[in-house]
């Protein structure tokens, strides 16, 4: 495959005619959300569930997704809500190997992340609490850096250290409202989000940056650009780009098997 020159003709041509749901699911880790849909429809079940998929989407995919699938149905019974409000993470994992959850993620960690989150909803003074309530009237950066608070035990980041990329992608997940997310958080702003800054994208644009390391600053100078080329969607673009990678990395195996096998 010759190199791709990223600008927005290429990624528009990438999200419009590339990008296939039902194949992107099968892949991503939020196909395992789209799972939990067939069983709630219940708004707090949905962003709690989706959070810690999110939570643990780093490393491979293929290890990923079987592995929040788990998490969301032998676990959490497809009811992340009961699973928190009720405590149920206090008897969880009980025959997890070497009281692993997922890769550096022990049990005790989890369940200290579970209690962080069940106090936040404790003190929520509703019959009903969603995190969007809770979330009403903070900017997504303030979003981001509260569930970086809760989740910290997980190591998931913080802006001066990071990109905060898994933090980024779930409040994409909850709020950008075209496929493959999910759009629930129907009082927020889908042009108000941030890109979702790796590794992998960085290699990928970093023609287009000044900052060269997957970073918060490469983050919001990718948004920015992002935002430039359409205000209304600019996360369709993250949509794009990994469409892209999934298949330049396709045609990699495929290449690398042909020169195993000759």
């Amino acid at each position: 495959m010759n190199a791709i020159h990223i600008n927005k003709e290429t990624l528009d041509y990438y999200y419009n005619n590339v990008f296939k749901l039902e194949e992107f699911k099968k892949v991503d880790p939020c196909g395992t959300v789209y799972n939990l849909l067939e069983h709630t429809s219940e708004q707090l079940d949905i962003e709690l569930g989706a959070l810690f998929v999110a939570m643990i989407s780093w490393g491979n995919r293929k290890v990923i997704c079987p592995t929040a699938l788990n998490m969301l149905s032998n676990e959490m019974l497809w009811k992340p809500s009961r699973f928190i409000l009720e405590r149920q993470y206090l008897n969880s994992y009980k025959n997890a190997k070497n009281n692993c959850v997922y890769r550096t993620l022990n049990t005790d960690t989890f369940k200290t992340i579970c209690d962080n989150i069940f106090k936040v909803l404790s003190n929520f003074k509703s019959e009903t609490p969603t995190l969007e309530k809770i979330f009403y009237g903070k900017t997504t950066k303030e979003i981001i850096n509260i569930i970086c608070t809760w989740l910290s035990p997980a190591k998931v980041g913080t802006m001066d250290k990071s990109a905060c990329k898994r933090i980024c992608m779930y409040v994409r997940w909850m709020t950008r409202r075209n496929y493959p997310d999910f759009g629930i958080w129907k009082t927020r702003k889908q042009n108000d989000l941030y890109a979702i800054m790796d590794v992998h994208v960085s290699r990928l644009t970093k023609d287009l940056l000044k900052n060269k390391r997957p970073s918060w600053k490469s983050c919001v100078e990718l948004t920015n650009i992002f935002k430039s080329w359409d205000n209304d969607d600019p996360l369709k673009y993250d949509i794009a780009l990994m469409t892209l990678s999934d298949k330049i990395n396709s045609y990699s195996k495929k290449t690398l098997s042909m020169v195993k096998y000759s």
